[in-house]
């Protein structure tokens, strides 16, 4: 297929979608942004987990039978 066959597909296929796309020259990409991205809550299983690994990682403990 040639490049501006592909170029028609494209725009047939995204106005079947409704999709938007922005040009090269749009504010989006001028002007500088931050995302924020969310992760996963922490629940009071994961929170209890890691204290004890970090109480873990802090306390004395040897599993060694000479002592």
């Amino acid at each position: 297929m040639s490049k501006e066959k592909n170029k028609e597909n494209k725009r047939d296929t995204l106005k079947k979608l409704n999709i938007k796309q922005a040009s090269s020259d749009c504010s989006v990409y001028k002007n500088s942004s931050t995302i924020i991205l969310r992760g996963k809550p922490i629940t009071t299983q994961d929170n209890k987990q890691s204290k004890f690994l970090d109480f873990l990682g802090r306390a004395p403990i040897s599993f060694d039978n000479d002592e």
